[in-house]
């Protein structure tokens, strides 16, 4: 994979030079994290390999690797599984939005430092602490360490400033309220500059030379102390988050016609809105103020891009004029559990699929929001999945094809059997869905009932949550209470219903799973 590296390589060695533990992060950091177009030079120098500015312009990383000696791949290697390690704990916790910053400590100060068994659990669990002063207090005082607040403070912020953590995102795929407040709470966090006609993109030396002759009226002397790092102008802000790309990690001016709008035509064009007066507890809420724009990030606080001097800033939405607010066109407006892909539910056995697991499996597909797409089982949606589903079952999903993108595209989504089989399926350790695994067969709602050696007619089903119902061609978990989740159709997705008044016409036991009729003589 050939990579250029450039100025923005250049810079950073300027400005972390001088700190050699700081390599050794950045080094972690970008091969793990982050993946911008530094990688190949941060990770060599991470493990000792000194680069001419020459060779930084173009490295094949992969054929570079190769060349490293043994002693130097294990070096790659231990740190790759250590910060595996830290990344699984930290989701174990509900912690992922702290990637960045847990790694770089660990590479930074934790070389010589004997670990136990349990030392990446505890250690990750010292994060909850959310006070980065405290923080570094009480990672020194557990464990002898003698880090400099201001020390940590300079390398985090230059990091994490040319970086953009994927961690920090609920779902990139779909553009949603929930991660543009998170996507402006990271602008203000690594301190991104305020320069005119700028899009959130790192500003090298090039750009911002180009930039001067461009517009020499508005680039002005004040905007020198932004160089290489990631500014933006006020609007911009907001559109560098519909311009990210995901896939491959840069901002991209040409994605939604939105580039074209002013604010006001933006407001304008807005069917929810309303006076500041009345501004709604809801993240990602869009506020005005003229061609001023900012974004709500709950508890009263908004996040906006204000001057040059400034940069990015945080303040109360009492604090500046502020006229309106409103929703904005292409984004998508919930709760995080609507936009979400985390599997994350109470199972009562890791080891053995058996009914409680699949009732809180449902449970939980349910109140993310899955979608319904005809022969999947509970994968993320990608464009890729979508043609493959298309090219094997046909009408059943080419006849949808532009409402799937548009409601399922970068959801997690199944079919109704799918549902059930995705739970089979499913490894804990790896958070992969592998199919044929675990003993639950690859078969139709009709083979599931088939091949049940336990079942009845629907009038006859006992309160046992966990049971599957069945009619022809079409298959639900029952929930208890009088209540089934199924993936319904491609139109409703996975839905909560009455077992009453729903075509159930049999019950059955799931044949690839236990069935555990007490819980709680079970678990004594």
């Amino acid at each position: 994979m050939s990579i250029t590296a450039g100025a923005i390589a250049k810079k950073a060695a300027v400005i972390l030079a001088k700190d050699k533990r700081t390599w050794k992060a950045v080094g972690l950091i970008i091969g793990i994290a982050i993946a911008i177009a530094l990688l190949p030079v941060m990770v060599l120098l991470a493990i000792g390999s000194q680069l001419s500015s020459a060779e930084t312009q173009n490295i094949d990383y992969s054929a570079y690797v190769q060349n490293l000696s043994t002693e130097q791949k294990s070096q790659l290697s231990q740190m790759e599984t250590d910060g595996k390690a830290i990344a699984d704990e930290l989701s174990k916790l509900g912690l992922k939005t702290q990637t960045v910053k847990v790694q770089m400590i660990y590479l930074t100060y934790f070389e010589n430092f004997s670990k136990g068994k349990n030392f990446f659990k505890d250690y990750c669990a010292c994060f909850k602490e959310k006070d980065n002063k405290k923080l570094i207090e009480n990672l020194n005082g557990k464990y002898g360490l003698k880090i400099s607040y201001e020390e940590f403070m300079r390398s985090y912020s230059v990091i994490a400033n040319v970086s953009i953590d994927s961690s920090l995102f609920l779902n990139l795929d779909v553009k949603n309220n929930i991660d543009l407040a998170r996507w402006a709470e990271n602008a203000y966090e690594t301190q991104w500059g305020y320069v005119p006609h700028t899009d959130g993109n790192v500003l090298t030396k090039e750009k911002y030379k180009a930039l001067k002759e461009k517009y020499p009226k508005d680039i002005k002397e004040e905007c020198d102390k932004w160089q290489s790092r990631r500014t933006t102008d006020n609007y911009n802000l907001l559109r560098s988050y519909l311009w990210y790309d995901s896939k491959s990690r840069t901002i991209l001016i040409d994605n939604y016609s939105i580039s074209d709008m002013s604010v006001q035509e933006l407001y304008n064009s807005a069917s929810v809105k309303g006076s500041i007066e009345k501004l709604p507890e809801r993240l990602g809420t869009a506020v005005i103020n003229g061609d001023i724009i900012g974004i709500y990030i709950g508890n009263g606080n908004v996040i906006y891009a204000k001057s040059v001097t400034d940069g990015v800033v945080k303040e109360s939405v009492k604090n500046a004029s502020w006229k309106a607010w409103f929703e904005i066109p292409w984004i998508e407006y919930g709760e995080e559990k609507n936009f979400s892909n985390e599997i994350q539910f109470d199972e009562y056995d890791k080891a053995k699929k058996n009914n409680l697991g699949l009732v809180q499996w449902a449970k939980q597909a349910h109140e993310n929001g899955w979608g319904y797409v005809y022969g999947t089982y509970g994968n993320v949606l990608t464009e890729s999945i979508l043609q493959d589903r298309a090219s094997v079952f046909g009408g059943e999903v080419t006849s949808y094809m532009d409402f799937i993108r548009s409601n399922w595209l970068g959801k997690r989504t199944s079919d109704c059997v799918g549902l059930i089989k995705g739970y089979g399926w499913y490894d804990s350790k790896s958070g992969k869905i592998t199919v044929g695994s675990n003993g639950m067969a690859d078969v139709g709602a009709n083979g599931m009932f088939e091949n049940a050696k336990v079942k009845g007619t629907i009038d006859t089903i006992p309160e046992v949550p966990g049971l599957a119902v069945w009619s022809d061609g079409h298959i639900g978990i029952y929930i208890g209470n009088g209540e089934v989740i199924e993936a319904m159709n491609t139109l409703r997705g996975v839905t909560r219903t009455k077992l009453a008044g729903r075509e159930w016409t049999h019950w059955l036991q799931i044949p690839y799973i236990s069935y555990i009729q007490n819980e709680k003589k079970e678990k004594k």
